[in-house]
């Protein structure tokens, strides 16, 4: 991977609302050949060699955790013995909640998870950290922008046709959900520009070739330091930088794309000299496991309560004809 590669990659992945998280999903080719002042064929045939090394595996749709009664925390934690990571691996893979594991060099697995409220939350991490036997498990909550909408069951069918492709065609789209390429556009439009809707690329690490992924992880020692630190960290790393997540008010996420380990030692040891910085760490990550089939649970629970909604509107709209529908 040459250094346009990387460029092109920045710009696809990137946007400043998330983790990771493309609140402009649809963004075209031409656009990103705009920025990086590149002919939008070259774009298009970057996209698509880094897509044949294995590297990006395509695209995972991520709804508002607000709308679905759910939130998103990530969790850092070391394993004792190191040698039983993959054994562990494989369980955390199993258990509800748990949508993507970051195994890093050495000791270390990172999880995104989801859950329903802090009585449940607080079980399931305790559970986690006897099954890794770690001494320490930081934890950090991933908020998401405030999200106002109210989804209809045509926009509910329009996520469940996206979910596992969310850059697919609005004609495919169309046709899977018996509605206008019109309509589809629109709605699916209004969800985009309502921070409903984000998707998060699905990577393997292990495919990425001259280049590591590193998270960069900071917190503040007060809140008063945040925006200026974050703004440093930012503009210090910009040409390495993927993705931040800079909502959270006690800490920072940074993830970068870097050359080698010792860039690592050098970007940790350049952030721990600056003010306001209480802890720092970095881990390298060797493989990433998803396992975003736990987000399907809540999308279809919101997409047949809103066809009862329906129903029940439609009994009340037109209560003789529904008595005549299902008179014997």
């Amino acid at each position: 991977m040459d250094s346009l590669d990387l460029r092109v990659c920045r710009e696809f992945f990137r946007d400043r609302t998330g983790p990771l998280l493309q609140s402009d999903f649809r963004k075209s080719y031409r656009s990103i050949a705009r920025k990086l002042r590149v002919d939008e064929v070259t774009v298009r045939n970057r996209i698509k060699r880094v897509q044949q090394s294995g590297f990006l595996k395509g695209w995972q749709l991520i709804v508002n955790p607000g709308l679905l009664g759910v939130r998103f925390a990530q969790l850092w934690f070391d394993v004792r013995p190191p040698s039983a990571k993959d054994d562990l691996i494989r369980k955390l893979s199993l258990m509800h909640g748990v949508l993507a594991i970051s195994d890093s060099y050495g000791s270390s697995l990172a999880l995104v998870m989801m859950y329903e409220g802090e009585i449940s939350a607080k079980k399931e991490f305790e559970l986690i950290a006897s099954m890794s036997n770690a001494q320490s498990l930081v934890r950090a909550n991933i908020p998401f922008p405030g999200c106002a909408i109210e989804l209809t069951h045509s926009d509910w069918r329009i996520i469940k046709a996206l979910q596992t492709d969310p850059r697919q065609s609005y004609s495919v789209i169309s046709r899977k959900v018996g509605m206008s390429q019109k309509t589809v556009k629109r709605r699916l439009q209004r969800m985009i520009e309502e921070k409903a809707l984000f998707v998060i690329p699905s990577w393997n690490p292990k495919a990425l070739d001259g280049a590591i992924i590193a998270d960069l992880v900071v917190f503040y020692a007060n809140p008063g330091s945040k925006a200026d630190l974050d703004q440093r960290i930012a503009s210090q790393f910009d040409e390495l930088l993927i993705s931040s997540r800079l909502s959270d008010i006690e800490h920072g996420f940074f993830n970068l794309m870097i050359s080698n380990i010792s860039k690592a030692k050098e970007i940790l040891a350049w952030v721990n000299e600056q003010p306001g910085v209480g802890k720092a760490f970095i881990e390298l990550v060797q493989d990433r496991i998803e396992v975003y089939e736990s987000l399907n649970e809540p999308v279809d629970k919101k997409l047949t309560e809103s066809s009862t909604s329906i129903g029940h509107r439609d009994i009340k709209a037109h209560p003789q004809r529904v008595s005549q529908r299902t008179r014997p």
